[in-house]
Protein backbone atom coordinates (compact mmCIF):
# COMPACT_ATOMS: atom_id res chain seq x y z
CA UNK A 1 0.00 0.00 0.00
CA UNK A 2 1.28 3.61 -0.99
CA UNK A 3 0.90 6.59 1.04
CA UNK A 4 0.58 9.45 -0.67
CA UNK A 5 3.53 12.24 0.59
CA UNK A 6 2.09 14.90 2.81
CA UNK A 7 2.39 18.54 1.54
CA UNK A 8 4.09 20.89 3.63
CA UNK A 9 4.11 24.03 1.21
CA UNK A 10 1.71 24.99 -1.72
CA UNK A 11 2.02 28.71 -2.79
CA UNK A 12 2.45 31.24 -5.41
CA UNK A 13 6.37 32.46 -5.08
CA UNK A 14 8.07 35.55 -7.14
CA UNK A 15 11.06 34.36 -9.19
CA UNK A 16 13.45 37.35 -9.47
CA UNK A 17 15.78 38.22 -12.10
CA UNK A 18 18.02 41.20 -13.30
CA UNK A 19 15.26 42.55 -15.53
CA UNK A 20 11.63 41.37 -13.95
CA UNK A 21 9.94 39.11 -11.90
CA UNK A 22 7.98 36.26 -12.54
CA UNK A 23 5.18 34.11 -10.72
CA UNK A 24 6.04 30.75 -9.93
CA UNK A 25 4.54 27.96 -8.04
CA UNK A 26 6.44 26.00 -4.84
CA UNK A 27 5.12 23.06 -3.56
CA UNK A 28 7.49 20.59 -0.73
CA UNK A 29 6.34 17.70 0.31
CA UNK A 30 7.70 14.61 2.56
CA UNK A 31 7.67 11.63 2.20
CA UNK A 32 8.92 8.98 4.47
CA UNK A 33 12.17 9.93 4.51
CA UNK A 34 12.87 12.37 1.96
CA UNK A 35 11.93 15.83 0.93
CA UNK A 36 10.57 17.04 -2.30
CA UNK A 37 10.81 20.84 -3.50
CA UNK A 38 9.65 21.65 -6.90
CA UNK A 39 9.16 25.20 -8.70
CA UNK A 40 7.38 25.68 -11.97
CA UNK A 41 7.18 28.91 -13.96
CA UNK A 42 5.70 29.14 -17.34
CA UNK A 43 9.02 28.19 -18.89
CA UNK A 44 9.66 25.68 -17.12
CA UNK A 45 10.19 23.59 -13.90
CA UNK A 46 12.42 22.41 -11.32
CA UNK A 47 12.06 19.08 -8.95
CA UNK A 48 14.66 18.16 -6.64
CA UNK A 49 14.56 15.12 -3.17
CA UNK A 50 16.33 15.30 -0.70
CA UNK A 51 16.81 14.06 3.15
CA UNK A 52 15.87 17.94 4.48
CA UNK A 53 13.96 21.20 3.18
CA UNK A 54 17.03 23.33 2.66
CA UNK A 55 18.81 20.99 0.19
CA UNK A 56 15.71 20.31 -1.53
CA UNK A 57 15.37 24.05 -2.12
CA UNK A 58 19.28 24.56 -2.70
CA UNK A 59 19.52 22.56 -5.96
CA UNK A 60 15.92 23.93 -7.21
CA UNK A 61 18.03 27.24 -6.68
CA UNK A 62 21.08 26.07 -8.90
CA UNK A 63 18.77 24.26 -11.97
CA UNK A 64 16.91 28.25 -11.21
CA UNK A 65 20.15 30.07 -11.82
CA UNK A 66 20.50 28.79 -15.15
CA UNK A 67 18.08 30.77 -15.98
CA UNK A 68 19.07 34.34 -13.78
CA UNK A 69 16.27 33.36 -11.28
CA UNK A 70 16.59 34.12 -7.89
CA UNK A 71 13.45 32.69 -5.71
CA UNK A 72 12.14 35.73 -3.25
CA UNK A 73 11.81 33.36 -0.37
CA UNK A 74 14.42 33.63 2.87
CA UNK A 75 16.11 29.99 1.79
CA UNK A 76 17.29 32.36 -1.31
CA UNK A 77 19.55 35.11 1.00
CA UNK A 78 22.60 35.03 1.37
CA UNK A 79 22.65 36.01 5.34
CA UNK A 80 20.29 32.95 6.24
CA UNK A 81 21.87 29.22 6.50
CA UNK A 82 20.51 26.57 8.96
CA UNK A 83 22.34 25.45 11.76
CA UNK A 84 23.58 21.41 11.37
CA UNK A 85 20.50 20.61 14.25
CA UNK A 86 18.23 22.66 12.26
CA UNK A 87 18.62 20.34 9.37
CA UNK A 88 18.81 16.98 11.26
CA UNK A 89 15.61 18.16 13.81
CA UNK A 90 13.53 20.34 11.87
CA UNK A 91 14.14 18.87 8.16
CA UNK A 92 15.82 22.11 7.33
CA UNK A 93 12.68 24.26 7.30
CA UNK A 94 14.28 26.89 10.10
CA UNK A 95 16.99 28.66 9.56
CA UNK A 96 19.43 31.35 10.74
CA UNK A 97 19.33 35.17 9.38
CA UNK A 98 21.99 36.82 11.11
CA UNK A 99 22.69 40.40 10.81
CA UNK A 100 26.32 42.45 10.75
CA UNK A 101 25.45 43.64 14.84
CA UNK A 102 25.38 39.67 15.05
CA UNK A 103 21.90 38.94 16.22
CA UNK A 104 20.70 35.87 14.88
CA UNK A 105 16.92 35.64 14.13
CA UNK A 106 15.12 32.24 13.45
CA UNK A 107 12.85 32.29 9.88
CA UNK A 108 11.16 29.48 7.56
CA UNK A 109 13.36 28.98 4.35
CA UNK A 110 9.94 29.52 2.30
CA UNK A 111 8.99 32.73 3.67
CA UNK A 112 8.53 35.22 0.86
CA UNK A 113 10.96 38.42 0.86
CA UNK A 114 9.50 41.58 0.32
CA UNK A 115 10.68 43.64 -2.67
CA UNK A 116 12.33 46.17 -0.63
CA UNK A 117 14.81 43.13 0.35
CA UNK A 118 15.28 41.28 -3.11
CA UNK A 119 18.82 42.83 -2.63
CA UNK A 120 19.33 40.19 0.27
CA UNK A 121 18.72 37.68 -2.14
CA UNK A 122 21.70 35.48 -3.36
CA UNK A 123 23.31 32.49 -5.71
CA UNK A 124 23.96 29.38 -4.29
CA UNK A 125 27.40 30.00 -4.33
CA UNK A 126 27.41 33.19 -2.37
CA UNK A 127 24.92 31.98 -0.05
CA UNK A 128 27.26 29.23 0.94
CA UNK A 129 30.37 31.14 1.03
CA UNK A 130 28.79 33.38 3.03
CA UNK A 131 27.73 30.66 5.58
CA UNK A 132 31.21 29.13 6.05
CA UNK A 133 32.34 32.77 6.98
CA UNK A 134 29.94 33.49 9.21
CA UNK A 135 30.19 29.60 10.85
CA UNK A 136 34.26 30.39 11.22
CA UNK A 137 33.50 33.40 12.98
CA UNK A 138 31.40 32.22 14.88
CA UNK A 139 33.64 29.57 16.20
CA UNK A 140 36.42 31.21 16.60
Amino acid sequence: MSSSPEVLYDKAITLVSDRDTLTGKLVATYSGADYTVQVTYHEGASEHTAWNLFEALTQVRTDLERYGLKPALEGACRDVYPSRMALEMGGGRRAQRWSDIGRLATVDIFEDVSTTDYERLSYVTEQQDLGRRHRRRKNG
